[in-house]
């Protein structure tokens, strides 16, 4: 666990770089991708940690066990929901608090390469949410849960998933979709929904900027 956070807190020392003049196009990509892959590492050393020091815990204990096939329909189903919604609120809340929005040049600098573009959508759509759910759903929640009334340890563990998130929007957001996927571990009993919601939510939000900066090659009018 000590290695994990030692690992995450290396890795979050490269989000002001994303936003630094200096750097190209092709190194923005890299460091975001270097930061996508530091996440892995840690939620991978988190999970490591809690298998290899207790030899009577199993995947199952984190929530890796079949899940009936509607619960896998309404996660692919309230990602696609969500997409749209999250964009909205996100929207409304850097207008309102005029808050700069990262947009397309975050994760697609003038100049980028679509190969590193591809890559940052397998990382941060396929295979972070995998992770972070392991972590969050199946360690950190599964843990409170064991402790205390799932309506006390929804909002604790989406506080939890939310404060790693950086920015204040995206925290509100993180904090909502928690909660959320809180309850479909809850209901369904299995970690396997929430990697589903959370890989459709995160993949669809990326396609989509991906997507506009493939129609307006511009940027004009891109946040």
């Amino acid at each position: 666990t000590g290695v994990a956070i030692l690992v995450y807190a290396f890795a979050i020392q490269f989000v002001p770089l994303l936003r630094s003049e200096p750097v190209t196009a092709s190194g923005k990509q890299l460091v975001l991708i270097g930061y996508l892959a530091a996440n892995l590492a840690a939620f991978g050393a988190a999970i490591s940690a809690l298998l290899l020091r207790n030899p009577g815990y199993s995947w199952t204990d984190i929530g890796v066990r079949p899940a009936d096939d509607r619960w896998k329909r309404k996660a692919v189903l309230l990602g696609l929901a969500a997409t749209p919604l999250a964009f909205a609120f996100g929207l409304f809340l850097r207008r309102t608090f005029d808050l700069d929005s990262p947009g397309a040049d975050f994760f697609a600098p003038a100049g980028f390469s679509w190969i590193a573009a591809a890559t940052i959508v397998l990382y941060g759509g396929i295979l972070v949410p995998m992770f972070e759910e392991l972590f969050f759903r199946g360690l950190v929640y599964s843990w409170l849960r064991n402790r205390l009334a799932a309506v006390s340890a929804i909002p604790i563990s989406a506080l939890a998933f939310a404060v790693v998130h950086l920015r204040i929007e995206v925290m509100i957001v993180a904090f909502a979709m928690g909660c959320l996927l809180a309850w479909l571990y809850e209901r369904s009993r299995s970690v396997l929904p929430c990697i589903l919601l959370h890989q459709t939510f995160n993949t669809a939000q990326l396609v989509l900027v991906y997507g506009a900066v493939a129609l307006a090659p511009d940027r004009s009018g891109l946040g």
